[in-house]
């Protein structure tokens, strides 16, 4: 009965009945009623109220007998019994009612579309014994063509329309069949959908970071709760334009942003950004977001969408400027008294005779020797809590600029049995700030011979090209570790082998550099270093004036000695 699956419960059972059995009873009652008022002699005969009664029985069968509960191909009983009782209603009536044979046709079709191939078999057995019956039962078979020609008509045909159907339902069962693996698979599928979209959403309310994810038509499809809080503080929602509002600042608090130039707008626009820093709300509850965006593409490159992700960074901001505060502060009251020790300090040398003073100028000298060198980390102090730096950039000789720092570190140099190889070759000329470039390039020079053992050498060189000048030292040092290479830029930052070895210093030096770099709108690298080969670092610089950028809001830096 596998065409006529259906729930194993009564309302099952009732449905199959409707599909299978009622056609049948209602087609028998409709000839049994007729009959009886055109042809009531007919009922004189047992054998049509016998045909009547047997279909009824079996239709009572199939509503009240729990066939679902045993098997359902136990019901191929019904269809046989219908089979018997439509061969006696047809033996009585084929003569005056030729076409109530048309009644055969349902348990026949019943068998060929409700049960396996195997059936069909069942169904040529009903039909030759629905022809040959009336022989039977009358004593007399065929004597003539035409009689055998009754005989053999409907079971050829019955055995036709059998395959036929029988075919059309195995192919409606393959089919089901695969439909109800497509719908189990596509099910599977969409719960798997589900699952993922909670665990997406789970995940982005849990990561520490707004994240918006808007398609290619900029209809926003995904955000969490933090990316909605951020911009809500701002008066606006993330899936409504403008997507800005007015109270943005830039990086320096001071400058508003406009609504177009903030950072969804940006992004959606194409812009990738990275690390953008602005401050949202009102100037008593403001909170500073570090932002970047990326474009998401399918395999093919078509466009998927944009992906916008925020930091709330504010406590790292109001971190570094109390730090900021505190260099400030510390520098400018450790300078005044300084300055007014290193004042009497030449008055006691100028007041004391040489002659007869002389072991006290000698200590006088370290005194002030020392307190140079204190003045002078105290410089480098103040000099990395001021990062805006003001530029005075001019046309400068590159050449004699390098020249100039090789000749300064010369004597230090020697002093470390370290060769300084100055091979930067003429003429080369950009538009920077010589003073502060050259307070970077001694300062890598100066690393450079700190760091070089005994016998090393210690090489300048450059390379110039249309845009930018490029100026590199080389060390035999011991190298940095991967590690090391990402933090060496970051202000009081010391390498393992600095501390080890106990080498003076504050861990600025390359900080300073890098701020000096950034200002002209440059940048300092590491481009190899390893216990190996040592250590080569390039400043790399515009030859040509550019758009300085805005001193930026000190972050700690993903790179980077000193």
């Amino acid at each position: 009965m596998s065409m006529f699956d259906v729930s194993a419960t009564p309302s099952g059972r009732f449905q199959v009945f409707l599909q299978a059995q009622l056609p049948l009873l209602a087609g028998a009652l409709f000839v049994g009623i007729a009959t009886a008022i055109v042809l009531p002699e007919s009922y004189q005969s047992f054998i049509l109220p016998a045909g009547l009664a047997v279909i009824l029985f079996a239709s009572v069968s199939m509503l009240v007998f729990p066939w679902e509960k045993i098997a359902p191909s136990w019901m191929i009983l019904v269809a046989i019994t219908d089979i018997v009782g439509v061969t006696f209603m047809r033996t009585e009536l084929i003569q005056v009612i030729p076409s109530v044979g048309i009644l055969v046709i349902f348990p026949i079709l019943w068998l060929a579309y409700g049960f396996r191939p195997g059936v069909v078999f069942v169904a040529l057995a009903g039909a030759c014994f629905i022809s040959t019956f009336p022989f039977i039962y009358r004593g007399a078979w065929p004597s003539n063509g035409v009689e055998w020609l009754n005989v053999i008509t409907l079971p050829a045909l019955a055995i036709g329309i059998a395959l036929v159907v029988n075919l059309a339902a195995l192919q409606l069962r393959r089919n089901a069949e695969k439909l109800a693996e497509a719908s189990r698979e596509q099910t599977v599928t969409l719960r798997r959908a589900l699952d993922n979209e909670i665990l997406s959403r789970n995940i982005l309310d849990t990561v520490n970071a707004g994240v918006a994810f808007y398609s290619s038509d900029n209809e926003l499809l995904l955000s969490n709760a933090l990316a909605r809080g951020m911009t809500r503080a701002v008066g606006f929602e993330l899936d409504q334009p403008p997507y800005g509002g007015e109270q943005v600042l830039a990086a320096d608090r001071k400058t508003a942003i406009a609504i177009e130039d903030q950072i969804i707008p940006r992004a959606l626009r194409g812009e990738l950004l990275e690390d953008h820093l602005e401050w949202l709300g009102p100037p008593d509850q403001q909170s500073a977001i570090l932002a970047s965006s990326r474009r998401v593409e399918r395999e093919d490159g078509a466009l998927l969408g944009t992906v916008v992700m925020a930091y709330d960074i504010t406590e790292l901001a109001a971190a570094i400027s109390v730090r900021e505060e505190f260099l400030g502060t510390v520098s400018h009251e450790l300078r005044t008294p300084l300055t007014s020790v290193v004042g009497y300090l030449e008055l006691i040398a100028d007041d004391l005779d040489p002659t007869t003073n002389a072991e006290a100028l000698v200590y006088l000298q370290i005194v002030r020797r020392n307190m140079n060198t204190l003045a002078e980390r105290i410089s480098y102090m103040a000099g990395s809590a001021d990062t805006a730096l003001t530029l005075r950039p001019a046309d400068t000789d590159v050449v004699a600029l390098v020249a100039s720092c090789v000749q300064r570190a010369s004597d230090k140099a020697r002093s470390r049995g370290v060769t300084l190889d100055n091979t930067v070759t003429g003429p080369a000329s950009a538009h920077i700030d010589a003073g502060r470039i050259s307070q970077a390039l001694d300062e890598l020079i100066a690393n450079a011979i700190k760091f070089s053992p005994s016998g090393s050498t210690v090489t300048v060189s450059q390379v110039t090209d249309d845009d930018s000048v490029r100026i590199s030292v080389s060390d035999g040092g011991p190298g940095m570790t991967r590690s090391e290479q990402t933090r060496v830029f970051d202000r009081f930052y010391r390498t393992q082998h600095a501390r080890d070895q106990a080498v003076q210093g504050f861990g600025l030096g390359l900080f300073v550099v890098k701020n000096i770099m950034t200002a002209h709108g440059g940048h300092v690298t590491i481009e190899r270093s390893s216990p190996e080969n040592g250590t080569r670092m390039t400043l790399t610089m515009p030859r040509r004036e550019t758009e300085r950028p805005v001193a930026p809001m000190l972050i700690p830096s993903n790179r980077t000695r000193s």
